[in-house]
């Protein structure tokens, strides 16, 4: 598994989360919702796609930050496939981690990891098909908190 680390202002596509989700049985805490300290998520699947599975984790170290990881796995036959997490401060700004896999790497998954200074919110993550740059299809939006 190839791990890639970007900066906090990192983007690695412009794929912008365009509907929420309430918290669902996807995602676990090692405290209530309101308090989650840590916690894994699965990223939603993308409905009536086997293509592409994605995973991750995060970790609230203090009130200011919070580390995330996600990774992505290619499972069926695309260009490329994606998983992002997206955290959000209390205005509502936001800055966002990828995971990418692309058919010709010869990679299958990937997974990044980031930790956000002030952007602890909220997380939202959600996963994607991609076709030579673009963007084809996008999963659900899935609120970890």
């Amino acid at each position: 598994m190839r791990s890639v680390t970007a900066s906090p202002s990192a983007t690695h596509h412009s794929a912008t989360p365009r509907a929420t989700a309430t918290k669902s049985a996807h995602a676990t805490s090692s405290a209530s919702a309101g308090s989650s300290k840590s916690g894994s998520f699965t990223v939603p699947a993308i409905p009536g796609d086997n293509i592409v599975s994605g995973y991750g984790s995060y970790t609230r170290p203090s009130s200011v930050s919070v580390k995330v990881t996600i990774c992505v796995k290619q499972t069926g036959k695309a260009y490329a496939v994606g998983a992002e997490a997206v955290a959000y401060n209390s205005s509502g700004a936001s800055k966002n981690i990828g995971a990418i896999v692309i058919t010709g790497s010869g990679e299958t998954s990937s997974c990044s990891s980031v930790t956000f200074l002030f952007y602890t919110a909220h997380l939202k993550v959600h996963a994607y098909i991609g076709d030579h740059g673009a963007i084809v299809k996008t999963g659900p939006v899935e609120t970890i908190y």
